[in-house]
């Protein structure tokens, strides 16, 4: 027997071994980043369906009640950084009491509707979306917890100063056309009152009051807005050639103080 054969013959098998072994490693490593790719983006995907479910009940609250939503905001913010503090059991405790409520991620859309139907705050369920936006805040936070996601946060300090300025700006809105309304008011009341021989310089139902505040320039009302114990000023300019500028403002009781609104 040709032992040189041999040698060769064997070196080469031990080195076709040793390659083989080496490019399936390589391979089982490709593949183990690809499912490590994968299961991140799942992850994500997951994450930003939850975000934008999250933002359409946010709409939807804040429509109805700015006020209702700033305390659910604050509410839930401080419920995502009280678990941003939690040991790794109560952050899998508190994931299990989620996951337990919710098993598929579509069971946190309460909306439930097609892409192309229009809706609103009329969907009657105020507390259940409420609830599920505390939750959806809250397992959204876990679940960057638990992945190590540290630079998303749910609640942002930027996020807070764009919140705080849109609350104030549906809250102002929603001041303004209350003003309107109640100016209109008076204006027919004082219609109402002319048109009978009489006049009135202030103006008080159940909802409004109107009063007329001293002015040297602008023509100025005072309002008060009793459902809701609001006061603000409502005041008009008549220039020389006919154009009108109005204002409004918020106030207090004496109508001494006026701040401008966000809107």
């Amino acid at each position: 027997m040709d032992w040189t054969i041999f040698i060769i013959a064997a070196g080469a098998f031990l080195v076709g071994v040793y390659l083989g072994r080496r490019s399936k490693q390589a391979a089982l490593g490709r593949l183990a980043n690809t499912a490590n790719r994968n299961a991140s983006a799942t992850n994500d995907a997951n994450d930003r369906y939850l975000e934008v479910l999250r933002r359409e009940l946010a709409n939807i609250l804040s429509r109805d009640s700015p006020e209702k939503m700033t305390a659910l905001y604050d509410k839930a913010k401080v419920k995502v950084r009280e678990m941003q503090k939690a040991d790794k059991a109560r952050i899998q405790a508190e994931l299990a009491i989620l996951t337990d409520k919710y098993p598929v991620y579509e069971d946190f859309d309460k909306i439930e509707t097609k892409h192309f139907v229009p809706y609103s705050a009329d969907l009657n369920q105020e507390d259940a979306l409420s609830e599920t936006y505390f939750d959806i805040s809250k397992f959204m936070a876990l679940t960057r917890i638990q992945n190590k996601v540290t630079h998303f946060p749910v609640f942002s300090d930027e996020d807070d100063k764009i919140f705080q300025r849109c609350m104030n700006e549906l809250r102002d809105r929603a001041f303004k056309a209350s003003l309107e309304n109640a100016i209109d008011r008076y204006y027919l009341a004082r219609q109402v009152a002319e048109a009978s021989g009489s006049e009135i310089r202030d103006y008080e139902d159940q909802k409004i009051r109107v009063l007329r505040l001293p002015s040297h320039a602008d023509v100025k009302y005072g309002v008060h807005l009793k459902q809701t114990d609001e006061y603000g000023i409502y005041s008009f300019f008549v220039y020389d050639d006919g154009k009108t500028t109005t204002s409004y403002s918020r106030s207090d009781p004496s109508f001494a103080r006026e701040a401008a609104l966000h809107c």
